[in-house]
């Protein structure tokens, strides 16, 4: 399961600088795949892509040639920030620096934990690295009110920070199934995490005064106004969240004529893969091996 971190309010760029160092240090200790995060304020945006969360260099470091790290970054972080959203991953699609949450698109930064399936009708949105967060953001990108069609096109869960630079919102989400919890301190900023222990270290960074997390309620979606010095809550309306996977009965097969069928069982020896699985995970490419006098070659 991937994380979030989301944050908006009144924050100054050293905090918003810390939040994201802390952030990065807590996510890479379970999610090796990437971090990312988009940042805005002051009608401006910058973003960080990572592949190795272990090796957060922090944002706009000069690294000298003989250091290599895989990252993708844009802008600068303004002086006056008023929404975060951090993202740490643990993959469900191919491992690579293109896949690191933010996804972008016409001015939409989405970053999403989560599993989500297309069922609805049509052929499935276009990602370039059949990333579903990609999908999910093209897709999300084409409707006029997109939660409100979820349930109907998508099937699995999500929890979702989304940072709209054109309109200058932030919008946090929450299916049914989802995790995210949420504490704010005195100085009026409010923050979102996947884990409540999380949590609880990322706002120490800026406070000692942070409430105790709470569970964020199930199938809600709130929207932030976040032009300006003080982001302000636009709206807090109830979700549908996602549907259900369509499976198709015996009685389904019979009634058109069909006989059902059962798929062949998987089967390997356990010293050698079979590289020419049609149906092996794709992320991964295990090197053939075969055991020769008791080595691996």
């Amino acid at each position: 399961m991937c994380k979030l971190f989301i944050a908006t309010g009144n924050l100054t760029k050293q905090q918003t600088l810390k939040l994201i160092e802390k952030t990065a240090l807590i996510f890479s200790q379970s999610q090796k795949d990437g971090f990312g995060f988009t940042v805005y304020g002051n009608n401006a945006v910058a973003t960080g892509h990572y592949l190795e969360p272990s090796n957060y260099p922090g944002f706009s470091v000069t690294l000298p040639e003989w250091i290599d790290c895989n990252r993708i970054e844009t802008g600068s972080i303004p002086t006056n920030v008023t929404a975060l959203v951090c993202h740490g991953r643990t993959a469900t699609s191919r491992v690579m620096l293109a896949n690191v949450h933010p996804f972008i698109s016409k001015d939409v930064s989405l970053s999403h934990n989560g599993v989500l399936s297309w069922i609805g009708k049509g052929p499935e949105p276009k990602a370039e690295n059949h990333c579903d967060s990609e999908q999910f953001l093209n897709w999300f990108n084409s409707q006029k009110a997109p939660f409100e069609n979820t349930k109907s096109n998508w099937s699995g869960y999500g929890v979702f920070g989304i940072i709209n630079s054109k309109r200058k919102t932030l919008t946090v989400a929450k299916c049914g199934n989802g995790r995210l919890s949420y504490c704010s301190n005195n100085g009026g900023i409010h923050m979102w995490s996947t884990e409540s222990r999380d949590l609880e270290s990322i706002a120490k960074v800026l406070s000692d005064s942070a409430t105790k997390p709470l569970s964020m309620r199930p199938n809600t979606v709130c929207q932030f106004n976040i032009q300006g010095k003080k982001p302000r809550l636009l709206s807090v309306n109830n979700w549908q969240g996602f549907g259900s996977v369509h499976t198709r009965s015996a009685d389904w097969f019979k009634s058109m004529g069909q006989k059902t069928t059962t798929g062949r069982q998987l089967s390997y020896r356990k010293d050698v893969w079979p590289i020419d699985a049609s149906d092996s995970f794709p992320d991964y490419e295990p090197t053939h091996t075969v055991k020769v006098l008791g080595k691996t070659e």
